[in-house]
């Protein structure tokens, strides 16, 4: 467990209550979407059910741009493997699946033709994608679900990971720099010569012997270029926690309703894949491997995205969910409105929690599909 101090970042004071509002397209659900988002007073129990309702848009929103960015990465690698359009024609959930399942079982035929030639040697390379829950973000969320906290005097735990950010004096931990040159130290990324220990989904993570596209992670006891990783001198700038948090003075519902809100609006961004051929294939071969490459380079880093982002959603998502139990006390209190307010909501969860783990499943089925005959 590491422990960070609203005082070692700046931190976005709540400002007030104010009026929770839904960015992104996606479907609207009635009166739910179009009016349960909206100023239901000033008590305590109302800052709370807003907060949850903003909290349930925005997971809501999160699910169906994730569903879709999986079902553009399918159809994109599709493509490159020359499938027919009826192959790649889907919506939704149940679209997406039978879509991406299609796509999956195309690579494996390609993969097994491609390794049955000993000639050669097929390798895939990734550097990870990257999804930051900002501390700031969820400081101020905070502030604005429970009254008895002040965001700037917010102390943050981040579990089942570390913090990272920017660091402008001392930097005690690793320092990561982005690089595409020779690295003394761990190579992250896509390693263009002899790697001495890979992650599990192929990318480097170990020294490289060669050059090194990605971060270089060294020890650091003194200043940072890069991204500060362990504990910094002076304030952090933009800290994240690459676990979840979990801050002490927070009340259960409101951390429920502040960690989906935040891992829903995670900054992401996809990493790199690359098939690396060793040795001299045929011209059949040759053929195959190129429309397999195509497919990786279209579409695994958006598929490895998704799986990052969405494993998160679904683990805040069911404790969300499970949280939405302890709000008929808020409800009463609010009005009576914000009882059909909160079964539109609840019943927009469970269908978000189902589109996520449908992804979830995807994503991890697509993936092993690449790199079942690859090494």
């Amino acid at each position: 467990m590491i422990v960070l101090s609203a005082s070692c970042g700046p931190v976005a004071r709540g400002g007030g209550r104010g009026t929770a509002s839904g960015g992104g397209s996606g479907s609207a659900r009635g009166a739910y979407t179009a009016q349960c988002r909206g100023d239901f007073g000033a008590s305590a129990a109302a800052n709370e059910f807003e907060t949850f309702m903003s909290a349930t848009w925005e997971f809501h929103q999160a699910a169906v741009e994730t569903q879709e960015t999986l079902l553009n990465a399918c159809q994109d690698m599709g493509r490159a493997l020359e499938m027919p359009a009826a192959a790649l024609s889907g919506s939704g959930p149940e679209g997406t699946r039978e879509v991406c399942t299609r796509v999956a079982e195309t690579l494996r035929t390609e993969w097994q033709a491609v390794g049955a030639d000993t000639s050669y040697t097929v390798e895939i390379q990734t550097t990870p994608p990257r999804c930051e829950a900002r501390f700031e973000a969820y400081a101020s969320c905070a502030g604005r679900c429970d009254v008895n906290v002040q965001p700037g005097e917010l102390e943050m735990r981040c579990e089942g990971g570390e913090i990272r950010g920017q660091c402008s004096g001392g930097c005690t931990g690793q320092c990561a720099v982005e690089v595409q040159a020779q690295c003394s130290g761990t190579c992250e990324g896509i390693c263009e010569g002899e790697c001495s220990q890979r992650g599990p989904n192929g990318e480097c993570a170990g020294r490289c012997q060669g050059t090194c596209r990605g971060e270089c992670v060294t020890d650091a006891s003194a200043s940072c270029s890069g991204e500060c990783r362990g504990s910094c001198s002076v304030e952090w700038q933009e800290p994240y926690c690459t676990g979840h948090y979990d801050p002490p003075q927070v009340n259960a519902d409101c951390r429920a309703a502040c960690e989906a809100s935040v891992e829903a609006q995670m900054e992401c961004r996809p990493g790199q894949a690359e098939v690396i051929v060793s040795g001299g294939p045929g011209p059949e071969a040759q053929a195959r491997l190129e429309k397999v490459r195509a497919a990786v380079r279209a579409g695994l880093a958006s598929v490895q995205l998704v799986h990052e982002r969405v494993e998160r959603m679904q683990r805040s998502g069911r404790v969300i969910i499970d949280s939405m139990q302890n709000l008929p006390d808020a409800i009463r209190t609010v009005g009576v409105s914000a009882a059909a307010c909160s079964a539109g909501a609840l019943s927009d969860l469970q269908q978000s929690l189902a589109s996520v783990s449908v992804s979830v499943e995807v994503s991890v089925s697509v993936s092993a599909s690449v790199n079942a005959n690859a090494g």
